[in-house]
């Protein structure tokens, strides 16, 4: 809803852009309507596509509060869908305060000896596990499909001056 009202205050101010963040809000709803509905790990790159769609419509609607750069040399691997858009729109939703510094989101890319890895930083407030252990329900989805479609693996750590590091790690034998 807030994507949509966000839009139709544009329709006036900004014709152009209302027309592009149609557009890729609707790319966004086409790739999230598809991965919900795949059994399989797909290409990063298509996730790297649905990715960018979310990150656009945000970026139409937070401006300068939000700050994304991509590094993503590598891309010739297969990962679970929704597996980066989930960690981004998480780094978002708790990351956005228009009343501190933007919003800096870091998506990498490399190849180790261990396989393909995934790098989403953030200089937001930091991640917090739940003592309760169950709050973070969208975080235990991705490590288990991680784990059960391509024997990959999460780690989230504090970065260093604020804010949360992601690392997935997807064994070679996931590559395309």
């Amino acid at each position: 809803y807030n994507t949509l009202m966000g839009i139709y205050s544009l329709c006036n101010q900004d014709p152009q852009k209302a027309r592009q963040v149609t557009m890729d809000f609707t790319d966004y709803l086409r790739k999230n309507f598809n991965a919900v509905a795949s059994e399989s790990a797909i290409p990063f790159s298509a996730e790297l596509e649905h990715t960018r769609a979310y990150l656009n419509v945000e970026q139409a609607q937070y401006e300068d509060m939000l700050v994304v750069e991509y590094d993503t040399p590598f891309t010739r691997f297969r990962l679970p869908p929704l597996t980066l858009q989930p960690l981004v729109e998480n780094a978002v939703k708790h990351g956005i305060n228009p009343y501190a510094v933007p919003l800096y989101i870091t998506v990498r890319t490399r190849h180790t000896e261990e396989g393909s890895v995934i790098v989403v930083a953030d200089n937001g407030p930091g991640f917090a596990p739940s003592a309760e252990g169950d709050g973070h329900a969208a975080l235990k989805n991705i490590q288990q499909r991680l784990q059960m479609m391509c024997g990959g693996s999460m780690n989230i750590t504090p970065r260093d001056g604020g804010g949360t590091v992601v690392t997935l790690t997807i064994p070679d034998s996931a590559a395309e």
